[in-house]
């Protein structure tokens, strides 16, 4: 999460880093000259979950490059992803707006990368953990909008409602309300699905339902604290200390246009049937 000691890590969900194994994944990006940039991750290995692999769709991948200057990028810092603590803080819950920045398979820019962004509402914030089509029993929140091809592992942003009492002209106390600050609510694990025990015709209405699941943040948190993961993290700050240079990660190697379109042809055939509309 932080460029300079090269603790930056790429997050999306378990079902497309398993989707895409054994081969490496690719990753695209825009370069701040405007044109786009391709990568390969070569033999880098993907993290999961600690103690919830087959419960949790969340996969990490440690990225360091020297070129971090030339991405048009945005690093997400850990102090604000939504935590307990911090849903408790900030009063997030229902209704609160969200945002979700993702992929739009079937048009993603020719001569530049362009993101899609949808947007839609926290509808459930449940205490006990969902049914799901693939994962079992998880923790998830349910938000009101659905999710499409692209979007699995897609981050989820939600800025709180602020209430702000104020005083008519008349001198009647009443209120108004605003957004807060932004938070990371979680990853999109893909719309609502509901398992094969259920009816036939509960099955035809999740179709209906314009219900997305969300991968809480906590989640990632503690997939990012994988024991392996801060170990490897604590050499490679070991290693930038003896060196005074950014942590290279040889494995991520560049690749063309074309090479980037037919992997996320592969990708798309293998995920969406299971997961996506």
């Amino acid at each position: 999460m932080d460029e300079h000691l090269g603790l930056a890590h790429l997050v999306t969900a378990k079902h497309v880093a398993e989707a895409i194994e054994p081969a490496e994944a690719v990753i695209a990006m825009n370069a701040k000259d405007g044109e786009p940039l391709f990568l390969r991750t070569g033999d880098a290995r993907w993290f999961y979950h600690p103690t919830e692999k087959d419960s949790v769709d969340v996969a990490v991948l440690p990225f360091g490059s020297a070129r971090f200057r030339d991405y048009d990028t945005t690093w997400i810092p850990e102090g604000v992803l939504a935590t307990d603590e911090r849903i408790a803080e900030f009063d997030i819950g229902l209704g609160d707006e969200i945002v979700i920045i993702g992929l739009f398979t079937r048009f993603f820019g020719s001569t530049h990368l362009i993101p899609l962004v949808r947007t839609g509402n926290i509808a459930m914030m449940p205490k006990d953990k969902l049914p799901s089509k693939d994962l079992g029993e998880m923790e998830a929140y349910l938000a009101e909008g659905r999710s499409i091809g692209g979007l699995s592992g897609s981050p989820v942003f939600v800025r709180n409602t602020v209430n702000m009492p104020v005083q008519t002209g008349k001198g009647k106390l009443t209120g108004i309300s605003g957004l807060g600050d932004l938070h990371l609510l979680g990853l999109m694990h893909g719309h609502w699905e509901v398992p094969p025990s259920f009816s036939e015709i509960e099955q035809a209405e999740a179709v209906n339902m314009g219900v997305s699941i969300i991968v809480p943040a906590k989640k990632i948190l503690e997939t990012l604290h994988h024991p392996e993961l801060v170990k490897l993290r604590k050499e490679h700050y070991e290693k930038q200390k003896r060196d005074d240079l950014p942590t290279v990660d040889s494995a991520i190697k560049p690749l063309t246009r074309k090479d980037f379109e037919a992997a996320l042809k592969t990708t798309n055939r293998k995920i969406t049937p299971k997961n996506q509309p």
